[in-house]
């Protein structure tokens, strides 16, 4: 809602929860109109031009298909899916359907990276070789908590993870092509977890994500000719630029709280008509799913079967 305030032509007409008592407090915070107890009545209310998509990701898959029944465009919180198949589903659909699709990878549309995207594109670093990036942070266990609980979709990869994973394959413009990974499990969920990715031409990545331990949540770029160094490179406002011996700061601050640039994005999207974005698109949101599943499947062939701390 924060974000909302700083894009004037943008308003948010309605709001859904099962909550009533926090659906209505929120929309006379925030001055909304239309306040729902169903999805169904907020995705056909007429006023109503794109959904955002912020609840838990264990229901989107239900939600998108309910936005879908409505013609309504999609802004989804990633992940988008409980799984590659589940993502499959929510792409396949909205292709189908004609209706615009895509998942709120934040992090994606900040000024800085579009910055990282033009120097890659240059070639003046020469070939980049590895990425590394740790996007961890310390959260006390509590099995009452949605992060760590298997049947509401927590773990620290599929939910914080994706942020590393995402900025590699943006990097190296490609899937992996070879995954290994391992993690510190307790009752089926990965509250610590790192990844080792080989990527088609011989680039590597290690990606680091966990609620056990702060990080400095920063990640490297080792090219040929120098390094990118990005602090919090989830939602980053520079880069640190090391080549020839010489350190350069690019700088791209913005607004708190960052979210505006993935609503204009969309907002982008749906007045020229498109039905993906092309700076993240469905199959990439696909191969994104495809690699957690990956992932997560080889945590439970290192970890699960053969030790997994159970709770007491």
């Amino acid at each position: 809602m924060e974000a909302f305030e700083l894009l004037p032509d943008s308003q948010v007409v309605a709001a859904y929860s099962r909550n009533h008592l926090a659906m209505k407090a929120f929309c006379d915070r925030w001055d909304i109109a239309g306040g729902y107890d169903t999805i169904e009545e907020l995705c056909h209310d007429p006023e109503v031009e794109i959904v955002y998509l912020a609840t838990p990701h264990i229901v989107h898959l239900e939600h998108f298909e309910k936005a879908v029944n409505g013609g309504k465009p999609v802004l989804c919180e990633k992940p988008m899916g409980m799984s590659a198949e589940e993502t499959r589903r929510m792409a396949d659909l909205a292709r189908e359907k004609g209706i615009f699709l895509m998942e709120g990878l934040w992090t994606r549309f900040f000024p800085i990276y579009q910055w990282l995207e033009e120097l890659i594109d240059s070639g003046s670093l020469g070939r980049l070789y590895n990425v590394m990036a740790d996007f961890s942070y310390h959260s006390p266990y509590d099995p009452g908590q949605r992060f760590f609980r298997k049947d509401l979709g927590g773990g620290a990869m599929r939910g914080a993870g994706i942020y590393p994973l995402s900025l590699a394959v943006s990097a190296f413009g490609a899937m992996p092509c070879e995954v290994q990974a391992m993690a510190d499990m307790k009752n089926d969920v990965d509250l610590r977890g790192a990844a080792l990715l080989r990527f088609p031409g011989g680039g590597m990545a290690q990606i680091v994500t966990g609620f056990q331990g702060e990080s400095a949540q920063g990640a490297n770029l080792a090219f040929e000719k120098g390094s990118v160094w990005i602090p919090d490179f989830w939602h980053p406002a520079k880069a640190v630029l090391k080549t020839g011996g010489q350190e350069q700061v690019i700088s791209r601050p913005f607004d708190f709280p960052g979210f505006q640039f993935e609503i204009m994005e969309v907002e982008h999207c749906v007045r020229e008509g498109q039905k993906e974005s092309r700076k993240m698109t469905l199959d990439e949101s696909v191969g994104l799913a495809e690699i957690l599943d990956e992932i997560y499947r080889r945590f439970y062939i290192d970890f699960g079967g053969k030790g997994a701390e159970k709770e007491k």
